[in-house]
């Protein structure tokens, strides 16, 4: 197998890829809930639940961003470091955190989106009162 990892300088470069696709990431996949927010209709009647709607496919894949990115890093990218146990670990432990950066990047700038926009679809998500 060819290793494109091989020693800590190396490593050190990569644990700041990983960082900075876990941002990415996590801007992709609030694209995403943006999108599929619109697509579900609002409904009428005296208890709609169009929003409850929108708020559980915003937290589902919110969910789906952090285990996805996880997975990716640790079945692709971690292949590509030389097995031994320090650089694995070192990458690993950085893995778990980049998905936590995922996940609260992605509900943060979710957050801050449906306050920016209240008045669309997607502002129901976290609804003002």
């Amino acid at each position: 197998m060819n290793y494109e990892y091989k020693n800590i300088m190396q490593l050190e470069g990569l644990i700041t890829n990983t960082y900075i696709l876990s941002v990415v990431v996590a801007l992709i996949f609030v694209g995403i809930a943006f999108l599929i927010s619109s697509l579900i209709a609002y409904e009428g009647g005296k208890y709609p639940k169009d929003a409850k709607r929108r708020r559980i496919w915003f937290v589902l894949i919110g969910i789906v961003s952090a285990i996805a990115f996880f997975c990716y890093n640790f079945l692709y990218v971690g292949g590509k470091i030389v097995p031994t146990a320090m650089l694995q670990d070192k990458f690993f432990i950085h893995t778990a955190i980049a998905s936590g950066v995922t996940l609260v990047t992605y509900f943060l700038v979710g957050f801050g989106l449906s306050k920016l926009f209240k008045r669309t679809k997607f502002g129901t998500i976290f609804p003002s009162k």
